[in-house]
């Protein structure tokens, strides 16, 4: 049953910002590959997300590998570019004949010197490669710990065991100032042509795995712990959003029957940060990632979505109370197909009167409120619905606290327990001195 998470819980989380590549994303974050090859590789993990729990602590285990042991390519991004264009050569390889290899060098035409250097180039970035590859499998090959890297570490070593490989490797110096081309240019693009493409592959799959592991060193992430239990549970602590530079981190928990979380807060707060900072943490746990917080521990979910930067789809003549309502909709059908969803929603019923948004959020939360497989976390403005939802024992209330020095608000970020019944908007507006521009406006008219 493969994990669900749709395009709207991708754009609201900055998952991915191909509208807007010079923007931040998370994709961006745990970008620090040195190849192209390896950014592919990172963005296949990243769309999709895994509900198998061997699946998920293998990948973490590989993770934590590579950030225990570094494997530090030598070579430039463009260097390592070269090499992947290398086997795209549309020229036959050089024959390994130092007398052809000094004619062919002397004598061919001026347009085919250029292919010439460019040969030299990459075979010289591929064997330096080698050499630092060869260095890094005799320290970390006693080390590996999972299967898969096993496999993986052994298709290295079988290749740098390869017989005219290995005599290359011990022929050639650390730092070789000349690397005859024209001996190795037929073992990797003829002899070992498969050999050493699948060799690329593989290590465009570690630059993936060892671009994780350096984010979550530099940003000091957290490995989640996965947990098994009939209903969900989520215990966070030090979450906080990867993107801001100074966040404010927060502890967050639903257990003992607990599934549904009703967080209020006035405008500003940081009830969408923090609801943003959730489902990434859910999202990353689901990818195998570390996450942003100092620990969690997590059920397997099948499935997230999220409602948080929802638009009123005016192509398809949807008003924005009803994206909302059809949004609702889609949940449902998830949950009826994926059984066990985590859901956030903000700002729930913000698209119509107060008196519907009422209504209607009292009855869906009531709803949400007993589907215990899943696990809700919602915010809202409309306060007067927790009275009505105090009863209920499968729910806990969250709020954030803002303290009001004279005129100014002052903002902690800190979630409380409870809720807030405090309004800032009328005093945000009288701050930003809103009637005296309208009133200067106006007189400013002819």
């Amino acid at each position: 049953m493969p994990f669900e998470i749709d395009a709207q819980t991708i754009q609201d989380l900055r998952i991915f910002d191909d509208n807007n590549p010079s923007r931040e994303s998370i994709f961006s974050y745990f970008n620090k590959t040195k190849t192209f090859g390896g950014k592919l590789e990172l963005e296949k993990m990243m769309q999709y997300p895994l509900d198998d729990l061997s699946a998920l602590r293998e990948r973490q285990e590989i993770i934590r590998f590579f950030k225990e042991h570094p494997f530090s390519l030598a070579l430039s991004s463009a260097q390592m570019d070269f090499i992947d264009h290398y086997f795209r050569l549309n020229k036959a390889p050089l024959k390994a004949n130092a007398l052809e290899s000094f004619l062919t060098k002397y004598w061919v035409r001026q347009s085919e010197r250029n292919d010439l250097y460019l040969i030299q180039t990459r075979v010289t970035n591929l064997v330096y490669l080698l050499l630092e590859l060869e260095k890094w499998l005799s320290e970390v090959i006693p080390k590996a710990s999972t299967p898969t890297l096993q496999a993986v570490l052994a298709v290295f070593e079988e290749y740098c065991n390869l017989p005219e490989i290995k005599r290359m490797l011990s022929t050639v110096t650390r730092k070789p100032q000349k690397i005859p081309a024209h001996l190795y240019d037929g073992l990797f693009r003829s002899k070992y042509k498969r050999e050493t493409e699948e060799l690329m592959g593989l290590i465009y799959h570690i630059d993936a795995y060892h671009a994780v592991a350096e984010t979550a060193a530099i940003q000091g992430l957290g490995f989640p712990e996965y947990v098994e239990s009939s209903l969900p549970e989520v215990d966070i602590e030090g979450m906080f959003h990867p993107l801001l530079k100074n966040p404010v981190p927060n502890d967050w928990a639903v257990k003992e029957n607990k599934n549904l979380c009703f967080l209020t807060g006035p405008n500003m707060a940081g009830k969408s940060t923090f609801l943003k900072s959730l489902g990434l943490s859910l999202y990353l746990a689901h990818l195998g990632f570390p996450v942003p917080a100092r620990s969690m521990r997590t059920t397997i979910y099948h499935g997230l979505v999220t409602t948080i930067n929802l638009s009123d789809h005016i192509d398809k003549g949807y008003s924005h109370f009803y994206a909302e309502v059809h949004r609702i909709k889609e949940v449902a059908q998830m949950i009826g197909s994926k059984k066990r969803v985590f859901v956030i929603f903000d700002e729930l019923f913000r698209g119509t009167n107060v008196k519907d948004a009422y209504d209607a959020s009292l009855l869906v939360i009531e709803a949400f409120a007993q589907i215990q497989q899943c696990t809700f976390c919602i915010s809202t403005h409309i306060t007067e619905v927790a009275e009505k939802l105090q009863h209920k024992s499968t729910m806990l209330f969250k709020f954030f606290e803002v303290d009001i020095v004279g005129t100014t608000p002052n903002y902690k970020y800190q979630l409380q327990d409870g809720v807030s019944h405090e309004r800032l908007g009328m005093l945000i507006l009288k701050n930003e001195g809103i009637l005296e521009h309208l009133a200067a406006s106006r007189q400013s008219l002819p």
